[in-house]
């Protein structure tokens, strides 16, 4: 039975992934209209549950009065069937309306909402640029996308199952008073009066305090991030009071906000106490003098007394839950304040597939300063033939890095255009784009998954004779057999950790080479590819390098020249801008900036400043 409610709704349906409404609201009604027809039943269930629950309580009077006015003897003949079918509605009706209702809310709408709004975050974060991500924490980004699942789903799940329950009980409450006898509605109506009074009075400062303590716990979620992230730092400089210090201080800011939000719940619950008692009191008292009066039945009092107890113990759980759903929409506030930015570099509506034609790059006057005003690059051009090996060197900042990061439209460049065979870079999908493109980097990061699955990234399908291969023409063949993880998985089914942080820098700069080696796309950039290598490695693995540049159109970035001594043209940058370019002999004959890196090299290496 389950089964079918855990398969009314697939969580992972397609969908156009726009950006998400920045509004709490708004985005809960756009992220679960695939939902609404479950959200449907089981407001329908909400409303039959809750007007049975009333029903019972009236009907507990009328039998009161019953049995008060009817012999024991006469009890079955006279209301037997009565009886009965209150016995059917208890035993069987009730407990399948909220069986039904229950299944709806926490197997067909809970996991698959929190699914849903985690896949459709996790979709539109992954389309950012590089340069979004690195505008924060990425654990915190990672937070954010899995609870927002969790707030959203939570803020729903309140109105759904606990605020429109409770709404429907008193209003039918107050119904089955007037029904009565409408004196009965007044201290009803007081109490709903006082109830709104302290809503309001509450509300507003739970939502505030809510929301600090969501700053709070971002700011000491990202402290944390940024602690763990960079323990080694912190250890090389034994500053550990300093951190304890700066902990304390982000500790003690959540604590703080926290207290005010139980400040406000201990007079919360403490209001609820009087108001309930006051409730009782005069719904109780008012029954028992109208009884008096006899102008209400002894059974209406037993009523008055079940339900007093009832609504005073469900005002308590309705204020719990807007305490929780304002806390709810306080995180998720919080949370799409990150998750639902537009895309700072999309797709044109009008993109169209790159279609690559042998692989010319040009730079056309491109500009880029990161929006400081300064670094990067400053009016550069450069036209790379198709099949042309270009190396790229200058000192730290000069911005060799910036080049291939607008190359393959890790940012949007400020001013120029870049093309690719005549196609103006923004007029492509970037996926068409990075597919032409292999690329191996200084810091070569690799994911916290397989060996294999490392090097065979984008394609499941390799059988395990090519990636072998790959990984023994880039050098990696002898330390993969021998390499093995916490969980015991060894050679090419062993896990590397975050960033591939369980292997060497040299050993991750193999296998994100052999990962090169497989994708063979027609356009390859070397950024500082061999940097994490011995000089023994260096060279075994050179001829493997211009293998893969064979047919191809390369950038190789390179502090060590003698890598780049052999491409068909050498670029030197210097302040954002071409300083010199020609092969690498007559740079050297020319007695330019090239020829004097040239000389101050030892070993090959170029001093290093910083700023790039």
């Amino acid at each position: 039975m389950f089964r079918r409610f855990e398969k009314l709704i697939d969580p992972f349906q397609s969908y156009t992934c726009n950006t998400p409404p920045v509004g709490v609201w708004p985005f809960i009604l756009n992220a679960l209209r695939p939902l609404r027809w479950v959200v449907a039943a089981s407001l329908l269930l909400t409303a039959v549950g809750a007007i049975l629950e009333v029903w019972l309580i009236g009907y507990s009077g009328r039998l009161v009065d019953t049995l008060a006015a009817t012999r024991p003897g006469e009890l079955w003949a006279g209301h037997g069937a009565e009886l009965l079918v209150a016995a059917l509605l208890l035993l069987v009706v009730r407990p399948l309306v909220a069986a039904a209702r229950e299944s709806l809310d926490d197997i067909a709408f809970r996991p698959n909402a929190v699914a849903m709004i985690r896949w459709r975050a996790l979709r539109h974060v992954q389309r950012q640029s590089v340069g979004w991500f690195q505008n924060d924490f990425s654990g915190r980004i990672a937070y954010r996308v899995q609870e927002l699942g969790n707030t959203a789903t939570g803020a729903a799940y309140s109105v759904i199952h606990t605020i429109s329950y409770v709404a429907i009980y008193v209003a039918g409450s107050i119904w089955l008073m007037a029904s009565a006898d409408l004196r009965l509605v007044i201290p009803m109506a007081i109490w709903v009066g006082l109830y709104f009074v302290l809503m309001g009075f509450v509300i507003p400062r739970v939502r505030n305090a809510s929301q600090r303590v969501q700053e709070a716990d971002s700011a000491l979620s990202g402290m944390l991030v940024d602690t763990f992230s960079n323990m080694d730092t912190i250890k090389l400089f034994s500053r550990q009071q300093d951190e304890d210090r700066d902990s304390r201080d982000h500790l003690d800011t959540a604590r703080r906000a926290f207290i005010s939000v139980q400040k406000l719940e201990v007079t919360v619950n403490s209001s609820m106490v009087f108001l309930s008692s006051l409730l009782m009191v005069s719904l109780i008292g008012y029954s028992i003098i109208l009884w008096q009066s006899e102008a209400a039945p002894l059974g209406m009092v037993a009523a008055a007394l079940a339900l007093g107890f009832r609504i005073t113990a469900m005002a308590e759980w309705l204020l719990d839950a807007v305490a929780a759903l304002f806390n709810y929409v306080g995180a998720a506030r919080d949370q799409l304040s990150t998750i639902a930015q537009p895309v700072d570099i999309p797709d044109r509506r009008d993109a169209t597939e790159l279609k690559l034609n042998g692989g010319a790059l040009s730079f056309e006057k491109v500009r880029h300063h990161y929006g400081k005003g300064s670094g990067g690059l400053d009016g550069v051009s450069l036209r790379v033939e198709a099949g042309e090996k270009v190396g790229v060197v200058g000192r730290s900042g000069a911005g060799k890095s910036t080049l291939v990061n607008l190359a393959l439209r890790f940012f949007e460049a400020e001013g120029g255009r870049i093309l690719v065979d005549g196609q103006d870079l923004r007029s492509v999908t970037q996926e068409s784009l990075r597919r032409r493109f292999s690329m191996v980097a200084q810091n070569a990061a690799l994911l916290h998954r397989s060996v294999r699955d490392n090097i065979a990234y984008g394609r499941v399908d390799l059988p395990q004779s090519m990636i072998e291969a790959a990984a023994a023409k880039a050098h990696a063949d002898g330390f993969i057999p021998g390499l093995r993880d916490q969980q015991g998985r060894i050679g090419y089914e062993a896990h590397v950790g975050e960033r591939g942080v369980k292997l060497s820098g040299g050993q991750r700069q193999r296998i994100a080479l052999a990962r090169a080696i497989l994708k063979d796309a027609p356009i390859l950039i070397l950024d500082e590819a061999t940097s994490a290598l011995d000089s023994e490695v260096e060279a075994a693995i050179q001829d493997t390098l211009y293998d893969l540049m064979d047919g191809k159109t390369v950038i190789a970035i390179a502090h060590r020249l003698s890598t780049i001594a052999r491409m068909d043209r050498v670029v030197v940058l210097d302040r954002g801008r071409i300083a010199e370019e020609g092969r690498h002999d007559d740079l050297l004959r020319e007695d330019g900036i090239y020829a004097r890196l040239w000389a101050r090299q030892s070993g090959g290496f170029l001093g290093v400043e910083a700023g790039d």
